[in-house]
Protein backbone atom coordinates (compact mmCIF):
# COMPACT_ATOMS: atom_id res chain seq x y z
CA UNK A 1 0.00 0.00 0.00
CA UNK A 2 1.03 3.46 -1.23
CA UNK A 3 0.13 6.85 0.41
CA UNK A 4 1.46 10.18 -0.32
CA UNK A 5 3.76 11.90 1.92
CA UNK A 6 3.36 15.86 2.15
CA UNK A 7 6.48 16.26 3.83
CA UNK A 8 8.94 14.68 1.36
CA UNK A 9 11.06 17.55 -0.16
CA UNK A 10 13.25 14.81 -2.33
CA UNK A 11 12.00 13.45 -5.60
CA UNK A 12 10.09 10.37 -4.39
CA UNK A 13 6.38 10.94 -3.95
CA UNK A 14 5.37 8.07 -1.92
CA UNK A 15 6.05 6.38 1.21
CA UNK A 16 5.44 2.55 1.50
CA UNK A 17 3.49 1.51 4.30
CA UNK A 18 5.38 -1.27 6.13
CA UNK A 19 4.52 -4.83 7.50
CA UNK A 20 2.87 -4.90 10.73
CA UNK A 21 0.18 -6.79 12.85
CA UNK A 22 -3.47 -5.47 13.67
CA UNK A 23 -5.14 -6.95 16.70
CA UNK A 24 -9.19 -6.51 17.58
CA UNK A 25 -8.73 -8.16 20.82
CA UNK A 26 -7.02 -6.62 23.91
CA UNK A 27 -3.75 -8.14 24.28
CA UNK A 28 -4.05 -8.61 27.90
CA UNK A 29 -7.06 -9.70 28.63
CA UNK A 30 -8.09 -11.02 25.31
CA UNK A 31 -11.38 -8.67 25.28
CA UNK A 32 -13.04 -7.68 22.26
CA UNK A 33 -14.54 -5.45 24.28
CA UNK A 34 -11.18 -2.24 22.64
CA UNK A 35 -12.34 1.14 21.74
CA UNK A 36 -10.60 3.33 19.43
CA UNK A 37 -9.56 6.45 20.94
CA UNK A 38 -6.84 7.68 19.51
CA UNK A 39 -5.33 7.63 15.66
CA UNK A 40 -1.80 9.38 14.75
CA UNK A 41 -1.60 8.55 11.37
CA UNK A 42 0.87 6.54 9.16
CA UNK A 43 4.47 7.26 10.64
CA UNK A 44 7.85 6.32 10.99
CA UNK A 45 9.41 4.44 12.93
CA UNK A 46 10.18 6.31 16.48
CA UNK A 47 14.12 5.59 16.45
CA UNK A 48 13.93 4.84 12.30
CA UNK A 49 17.00 7.65 11.77
CA UNK A 50 18.49 7.47 8.84
CA UNK A 51 21.97 7.34 7.85
CA UNK A 52 22.21 8.89 4.66
CA UNK A 53 20.13 10.57 2.46
CA UNK A 54 19.69 7.00 0.43
CA UNK A 55 17.82 5.41 3.36
CA UNK A 56 14.95 7.81 2.59
CA UNK A 57 13.70 6.03 -0.46
CA UNK A 58 13.59 2.60 1.90
CA UNK A 59 11.79 4.35 4.67
CA UNK A 60 8.48 2.44 5.65
CA UNK A 61 5.41 4.39 7.90
CA UNK A 62 3.44 2.56 9.58
CA UNK A 63 -0.29 3.08 11.00
CA UNK A 64 -0.34 4.25 14.90
CA UNK A 65 -3.27 3.73 16.43
CA UNK A 66 -4.35 3.29 19.90
CA UNK A 67 -7.81 1.51 21.77
CA UNK A 68 -8.80 1.23 25.46
CA UNK A 69 -10.13 -2.05 26.86
CA UNK A 70 -13.13 -1.79 28.97
CA UNK A 71 -12.72 -4.97 30.54
CA UNK A 72 -8.81 -4.89 31.84
CA UNK A 73 -8.61 -0.83 31.06
CA UNK A 74 -5.28 -1.39 29.37
CA UNK A 75 -4.44 1.34 26.59
CA UNK A 76 -2.64 -0.36 23.78
CA UNK A 77 -1.24 -0.22 20.34
CA UNK A 78 -3.57 -2.33 18.21
CA UNK A 79 -0.45 -2.22 15.11
CA UNK A 80 2.29 -4.18 16.06
CA UNK A 81 5.86 -4.36 14.65
CA UNK A 82 7.72 -7.07 14.32
CA UNK A 83 10.27 -6.63 17.07
CA UNK A 84 13.63 -7.24 14.67
CA UNK A 85 12.48 -4.29 12.85
CA UNK A 86 12.18 -2.27 15.97
CA UNK A 87 15.41 -3.69 17.93
CA UNK A 88 17.95 -5.35 16.20
CA UNK A 89 19.59 -2.43 15.05
CA UNK A 90 18.74 0.75 18.04
CA UNK A 91 19.77 4.08 18.14
CA UNK A 92 19.07 4.89 21.72
CA UNK A 93 22.25 4.83 24.15
CA UNK A 94 21.28 5.41 27.61
CA UNK A 95 24.28 6.33 29.06
CA UNK A 96 24.90 9.66 26.50
CA UNK A 97 22.27 10.79 28.64
CA UNK A 98 23.87 12.55 32.34
CA UNK A 99 20.28 12.34 34.32
CA UNK A 100 19.98 8.46 33.11
CA UNK A 101 23.39 7.96 34.45
CA UNK A 102 22.65 9.37 37.94
CA UNK A 103 19.67 7.44 38.23
CA UNK A 104 21.00 3.96 37.32
CA UNK A 105 23.43 4.58 39.75
CA UNK A 106 20.79 5.29 42.58
CA UNK A 107 19.27 2.18 41.52
CA UNK A 108 22.08 0.16 41.60
CA UNK A 109 21.97 0.83 45.02
CA UNK A 110 18.67 0.27 45.99
CA UNK A 111 18.48 -2.71 44.36
CA UNK A 112 21.27 -3.68 46.73
CA UNK A 113 19.91 -3.26 49.90
CA UNK A 114 16.39 -4.88 48.91
CA UNK A 115 17.67 -8.21 48.37
CA UNK A 116 17.82 -10.99 50.43
CA UNK A 117 21.05 -12.75 49.34
CA UNK A 118 24.50 -12.09 50.39
CA UNK A 119 25.64 -12.23 46.72
CA UNK A 120 22.39 -11.24 45.32
CA UNK A 121 21.99 -12.49 41.51
CA UNK A 122 20.06 -9.96 39.37
CA UNK A 123 19.09 -10.33 35.70
CA UNK A 124 18.09 -7.09 33.26
CA UNK A 125 15.60 -7.24 30.85
CA UNK A 126 16.74 -4.95 28.56
CA UNK A 127 20.15 -3.73 29.20
CA UNK A 128 20.45 -1.21 26.26
CA UNK A 129 23.91 0.14 26.69
CA UNK A 130 24.64 -1.74 29.90
CA UNK A 131 24.50 1.31 32.21
CA UNK A 132 22.92 -0.13 34.99
CA UNK A 133 24.15 -3.15 34.19
CA UNK A 134 27.85 -1.66 34.96
CA UNK A 135 26.53 -0.05 38.05
CA UNK A 136 25.31 -3.55 40.18
CA UNK A 137 28.56 -5.15 39.34
CA UNK A 138 30.64 -2.06 40.49
CA UNK A 139 28.55 -2.53 43.81
CA UNK A 140 29.36 -6.05 44.02
CA UNK A 141 26.45 -7.64 42.60
CA UNK A 142 26.11 -10.42 40.28
CA UNK A 143 24.31 -9.69 37.13
CA UNK A 144 22.93 -10.87 33.96
CA UNK A 145 21.72 -8.57 30.99
CA UNK A 146 19.64 -9.73 28.18
CA UNK A 147 19.05 -6.57 25.19
CA UNK A 148 18.33 -7.87 21.32
CA UNK A 149 20.20 -4.78 20.28
CA UNK A 150 22.90 -6.32 18.20
CA UNK A 151 24.59 -3.42 17.27
CA UNK A 152 24.78 -2.14 21.12
CA UNK A 153 25.43 -5.30 22.78
CA UNK A 154 27.91 -7.17 20.83
CA UNK A 155 30.86 -4.96 21.62
CA UNK A 156 30.08 -4.83 25.27
CA UNK A 157 30.32 -8.24 25.32
CA UNK A 158 34.03 -8.36 23.81
CA UNK A 159 34.79 -6.16 26.89
CA UNK A 160 33.30 -9.44 29.04
CA UNK A 161 30.31 -7.88 30.22
CA UNK A 162 28.13 -10.71 30.92
CA UNK A 163 24.81 -10.14 28.67
CA UNK A 164 22.58 -12.82 26.31
CA UNK A 165 21.96 -10.90 23.01
CA UNK A 166 18.37 -12.08 22.89
CA UNK A 167 14.78 -11.32 23.92
CA UNK A 168 13.79 -12.43 26.94
CA UNK A 169 10.95 -15.46 27.10
CA UNK A 170 9.67 -18.38 28.86
CA UNK A 171 11.96 -20.46 27.27
CA UNK A 172 15.52 -18.43 27.59
CA UNK A 173 14.37 -17.97 31.57
CA UNK A 174 14.32 -21.57 31.79
CA UNK A 175 17.92 -21.71 30.43
CA UNK A 176 19.43 -19.30 32.82
CA UNK A 177 17.69 -20.33 35.89
CA UNK A 178 19.11 -24.17 35.22
CA UNK A 179 23.00 -22.79 34.67
CA UNK A 180 22.83 -19.56 37.27
CA UNK A 181 19.62 -20.56 39.47
CA UNK A 182 17.19 -18.28 40.22
CA UNK A 183 17.60 -14.76 40.37
CA UNK A 184 16.61 -12.30 43.09
CA UNK A 185 15.85 -9.11 41.82
CA UNK A 186 14.78 -9.08 38.06
CA UNK A 187 14.96 -5.54 37.25
CA UNK A 188 13.58 -3.79 33.63
CA UNK A 189 13.82 0.03 32.72
CA UNK A 190 11.18 1.04 29.89
CA UNK A 191 11.49 -2.50 28.56
CA UNK A 192 7.94 -3.84 29.83
CA UNK A 193 5.60 -1.74 27.97
CA UNK A 194 7.63 -2.71 24.56
CA UNK A 195 7.06 -6.00 24.47
CA UNK A 196 3.77 -7.76 21.88
CA UNK A 197 3.41 -10.83 24.34
CA UNK A 198 3.35 -9.93 27.91
CA UNK A 199 1.92 -12.92 28.77
CA UNK A 200 5.36 -15.00 27.62
CA UNK A 201 7.32 -12.47 29.63
CA UNK A 202 5.41 -13.14 32.82
CA UNK A 203 5.55 -16.88 32.29
CA UNK A 204 9.03 -15.99 32.31
CA UNK A 205 9.46 -14.06 35.29
CA UNK A 206 7.42 -16.75 37.23
CA UNK A 207 9.81 -19.50 36.11
CA UNK A 208 13.26 -17.37 36.59
CA UNK A 209 12.49 -15.23 39.70
CA UNK A 210 13.14 -17.15 43.28
CA UNK A 211 9.83 -17.66 45.74
CA UNK A 212 10.75 -14.27 47.99
CA UNK A 213 12.69 -12.82 45.11
CA UNK A 214 11.18 -9.32 43.51
CA UNK A 215 10.39 -8.06 40.65
CA UNK A 216 11.37 -3.96 39.56
CA UNK A 217 10.36 -2.30 36.81
CA UNK A 218 9.90 1.09 35.46
CA UNK A 219 7.66 2.45 32.53
CA UNK A 220 6.34 5.88 31.60
CA UNK A 221 3.07 6.41 33.93
CA UNK A 222 -0.34 6.58 32.31
CA UNK A 223 -0.46 9.41 34.58
CA UNK A 224 1.61 11.67 33.12
CA UNK A 225 0.42 11.05 29.69
CA UNK A 226 -2.64 12.06 30.16
CA UNK A 227 -2.27 15.14 32.95
CA UNK A 228 0.57 16.90 30.85
CA UNK A 229 -0.87 15.88 26.94
CA UNK A 230 2.88 13.99 26.37
CA UNK A 231 1.41 12.42 23.15
CA UNK A 232 4.94 12.64 21.87
CA UNK A 233 5.07 8.80 24.18
CA UNK A 234 2.87 7.35 22.09
CA UNK A 235 4.83 5.21 19.26
CA UNK A 236 5.26 2.09 17.92
CA UNK A 237 7.86 0.38 20.13
CA UNK A 238 5.84 1.57 23.39
CA UNK A 239 2.94 -1.21 22.78
CA UNK A 240 1.35 -0.19 26.37
CA UNK A 241 0.55 2.58 28.49
CA UNK A 242 0.24 1.52 31.86
CA UNK A 243 -2.42 2.06 34.90
CA UNK A 244 -1.87 0.88 38.40
CA UNK A 245 -5.17 -0.94 37.82
CA UNK A 246 -4.47 -2.79 34.76
CA UNK A 247 -1.52 -4.08 36.12
CA UNK A 248 -2.85 -5.42 38.92
CA UNK A 249 -5.37 -7.26 36.94
CA UNK A 250 -2.60 -8.60 35.10
CA UNK A 251 -0.26 -9.33 37.38
CA UNK A 252 -3.18 -11.14 39.24
CA UNK A 253 -3.19 -13.94 36.55
CA UNK A 254 0.02 -15.18 37.66
CA UNK A 255 -0.43 -15.17 40.99
CA UNK A 256 1.96 -11.99 41.74
CA UNK A 257 1.01 -8.65 43.37
CA UNK A 258 2.41 -5.19 43.13
CA UNK A 259 2.98 -4.07 46.75
CA UNK A 260 4.50 -0.51 45.76
CA UNK A 261 5.05 1.53 43.83
CA UNK A 262 7.41 4.95 43.52
CA UNK A 263 6.69 8.13 40.98
CA UNK A 264 9.86 8.92 38.77
CA UNK A 265 10.82 12.07 37.33
CA UNK A 266 12.83 10.61 35.10
CA UNK A 267 11.16 10.58 31.16
CA UNK A 268 9.03 13.50 32.51
CA UNK A 269 7.03 11.00 34.36
CA UNK A 270 8.01 7.22 34.80
CA UNK A 271 6.60 4.92 37.85
CA UNK A 272 8.95 2.32 39.19
CA UNK A 273 6.87 -1.09 40.62
CA UNK A 274 8.05 -3.65 43.01
CA UNK A 275 6.01 -7.42 42.25
CA UNK A 276 6.52 -10.48 44.26
CA UNK A 277 4.85 -13.64 44.47
CA UNK A 278 1.60 -13.25 46.10
CA UNK A 279 2.09 -16.81 48.38
CA UNK A 280 5.51 -16.38 49.08
CA UNK A 281 6.37 -12.63 49.31
CA UNK A 282 7.38 -10.95 52.66
CA UNK A 283 6.63 -7.01 51.81
CA UNK A 284 3.09 -5.69 53.25
CA UNK A 285 1.26 -3.84 50.41
CA UNK A 286 2.16 -0.31 50.84
CA UNK A 287 -0.18 3.08 51.40
CA UNK A 288 1.73 4.09 47.98
CA UNK A 289 -0.37 1.15 46.03
CA UNK A 290 -3.71 1.84 47.97
CA UNK A 291 -3.63 5.59 47.34
CA UNK A 292 -2.71 5.12 43.58
CA UNK A 293 -5.95 2.92 43.11
CA UNK A 294 -8.09 5.55 44.49
CA UNK A 295 -5.96 7.90 42.38
CA UNK A 296 -6.71 6.22 39.14
CA UNK A 297 -10.34 5.28 40.46
CA UNK A 298 -11.28 9.26 41.13
CA UNK A 299 -9.50 10.15 37.83
CA UNK A 300 -11.17 8.03 35.66
CA UNK A 301 -8.56 5.91 33.90
CA UNK A 302 -10.84 2.76 33.82
CA UNK A 303 -13.51 4.64 31.41
CA UNK A 304 -13.18 5.27 27.62
CA UNK A 305 -14.40 9.10 28.08
CA UNK A 306 -11.13 10.17 30.07
CA UNK A 307 -8.78 9.14 26.64
CA UNK A 308 -11.44 10.68 23.82
CA UNK A 309 -11.22 13.99 25.82
CA UNK A 310 -7.46 13.55 26.26
CA UNK A 311 -7.33 13.40 21.99
CA UNK A 312 -8.87 16.57 21.78
CA UNK A 313 -6.32 18.24 24.29
CA UNK A 314 -3.32 17.43 22.62
CA UNK A 315 -4.97 18.29 18.84
CA UNK A 316 -4.91 22.03 20.60
CA UNK A 317 -1.33 21.77 21.68
CA UNK A 318 -0.64 21.19 18.14
CA UNK A 319 -1.87 23.86 16.90
CA UNK A 320 -0.91 26.58 19.17
CA UNK A 321 2.51 25.19 18.60
CA UNK A 322 2.16 25.73 14.80
CA UNK A 323 1.00 28.97 15.63
CA UNK A 324 3.82 30.18 17.14
CA UNK A 325 6.12 28.71 15.06
CA UNK A 326 4.42 30.28 11.74
CA UNK A 327 4.20 33.85 13.51
CA UNK A 328 7.91 32.97 14.62
CA UNK A 329 9.47 32.12 10.80
CA UNK A 330 7.30 35.45 9.54
CA UNK A 331 9.94 37.49 11.58
CA UNK A 332 12.56 35.67 9.89
CA UNK A 333 13.52 33.86 12.79
CA UNK A 334 15.92 30.68 12.51
CA UNK A 335 14.26 27.16 14.39
CA UNK A 336 15.77 24.39 15.25
CA UNK A 337 14.59 21.15 17.19
CA UNK A 338 16.89 19.79 20.20
CA UNK A 339 16.44 16.32 20.51
CA UNK A 340 16.72 13.55 18.24
CA UNK A 341 14.62 11.02 19.89
CA UNK A 342 11.92 8.76 19.31
CA UNK A 343 9.35 11.08 21.10
CA UNK A 344 10.81 13.71 18.88
CA UNK A 345 9.77 11.35 15.96
CA UNK A 346 6.47 11.49 16.86
CA UNK A 347 6.15 15.33 17.89
CA UNK A 348 7.69 16.42 14.90
CA UNK A 349 5.81 13.83 12.15
CA UNK A 350 2.24 14.84 14.49
CA UNK A 351 2.42 18.32 13.80
CA UNK A 352 4.23 18.33 10.43
CA UNK A 353 7.64 19.51 11.74
CA UNK A 354 9.69 19.60 7.93
CA UNK A 355 12.24 22.07 7.23
CA UNK A 356 9.36 24.66 6.80
CA UNK A 357 9.40 25.15 10.24
CA UNK A 358 12.91 23.64 11.42
CA UNK A 359 16.73 23.75 10.18
CA UNK A 360 18.13 21.26 11.68
CA UNK A 361 18.17 18.75 14.49
CA UNK A 362 20.46 18.68 17.18
CA UNK A 363 21.26 15.94 19.35
CA UNK A 364 24.65 15.69 22.16
CA UNK A 365 24.51 11.89 21.14
CA UNK A 366 27.72 11.10 18.95
CA UNK A 367 25.66 7.78 17.23
CA UNK A 368 22.98 9.79 15.71
CA UNK A 369 25.17 13.09 14.26
CA UNK A 370 25.51 12.90 10.45
CA UNK A 371 22.20 10.83 10.28
CA UNK A 372 18.29 11.97 9.53
CA UNK A 373 15.22 12.38 10.89
CA UNK A 374 12.20 9.83 10.66
CA UNK A 375 9.69 11.39 7.87
CA UNK A 376 11.05 14.86 8.18
CA UNK A 377 14.36 13.91 6.96
CA UNK A 378 16.18 16.50 8.82
CA UNK A 379 20.29 16.43 9.18
CA UNK A 380 20.80 15.73 13.01
CA UNK A 381 24.10 18.03 14.31
CA UNK A 382 26.04 18.53 17.08
CA UNK A 383 25.16 21.02 19.97
CA UNK A 384 28.23 22.56 19.34
CA UNK A 385 26.90 24.88 16.75
CA UNK A 386 25.14 26.63 19.36
CA UNK A 387 27.89 28.40 20.45
CA UNK A 388 29.03 29.45 17.40
CA UNK A 389 28.20 32.53 14.96
CA UNK A 390 25.71 30.75 12.96
CA UNK A 391 23.19 29.61 16.08
CA UNK A 392 19.64 29.48 15.58
CA UNK A 393 17.37 32.44 17.24
CA UNK A 394 15.05 29.72 19.05
CA UNK A 395 15.90 26.35 19.67
CA UNK A 396 12.97 23.56 20.00
CA UNK A 397 12.74 21.72 22.80
CA UNK A 398 11.98 18.17 21.46
CA UNK A 399 13.38 16.94 24.66
CA UNK A 400 11.67 18.82 26.92
CA UNK A 401 11.63 16.08 29.54
CA UNK A 402 15.16 17.43 30.26
CA UNK A 403 14.47 20.83 30.26
CA UNK A 404 16.72 21.51 32.93
CA UNK A 405 19.91 19.55 31.94
CA UNK A 406 19.73 21.01 28.72
CA UNK A 407 19.81 24.74 30.24
CA UNK A 408 22.73 23.80 32.28
CA UNK A 409 24.44 22.05 28.99
CA UNK A 410 23.39 25.14 27.06
CA UNK A 411 23.83 28.66 29.72
CA UNK A 412 25.94 30.54 27.22
CA UNK A 413 23.82 29.93 24.30
CA UNK A 414 20.97 31.60 26.47
CA UNK A 415 23.34 33.75 27.89
CA UNK A 416 24.11 34.73 23.81
CA UNK A 417 19.95 35.62 23.87
CA UNK A 418 19.26 32.22 22.53
CA UNK A 419 15.70 30.97 23.31
CA UNK A 420 13.98 27.50 24.08
CA UNK A 421 10.81 26.50 23.04
CA UNK A 422 9.02 24.12 25.22
CA UNK A 423 6.08 22.26 23.73
CA UNK A 424 4.95 20.31 26.11
CA UNK A 425 2.80 20.33 28.71
CA UNK A 426 1.69 23.87 27.70
CA UNK A 427 4.28 25.98 25.33
CA UNK A 428 6.26 28.60 26.94
CA UNK A 429 9.12 30.62 25.79
CA UNK A 430 12.79 30.42 27.65
CA UNK A 431 15.51 32.94 27.86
Amino acid sequence: MLINNPFMKLPQLYKTIGEYRRYNNCRFCFSSNLVPVLNLGNVPLAGGFLKTTKNIAFEKLYPLEISFCKNCYLLQSINVINADTLFKDYFYHSSAIKTLTEHFIDLSREIKSLSNSRIPFIVEIGCNDGILLKQLINVGIRALGIDPASNIVFPLIKKGLPIINDYFSKTLAEEICNKNGPADVIVSSNTLAHIENMHDIARGIKILLSQNGILIFEVHYLGNILQEMQYDMIYHEHQYYYSLLTLQKFFAKYEMEIFDVKPLSIHAGSMRYYVQNKNFGTNSISSNVTNLHKRERLLKYDLVETYTTYREKIAKTKNDLLKLLKNLKARNKTIVGYGASGRGTILMNYCGLDNKYLDYIIDDAPAKQGAYTPGTHLKIVSSDILNTKHRPDYVLLLAWSFLEEIKKRQKVYLKNFGKFIVPLPKIKVIS
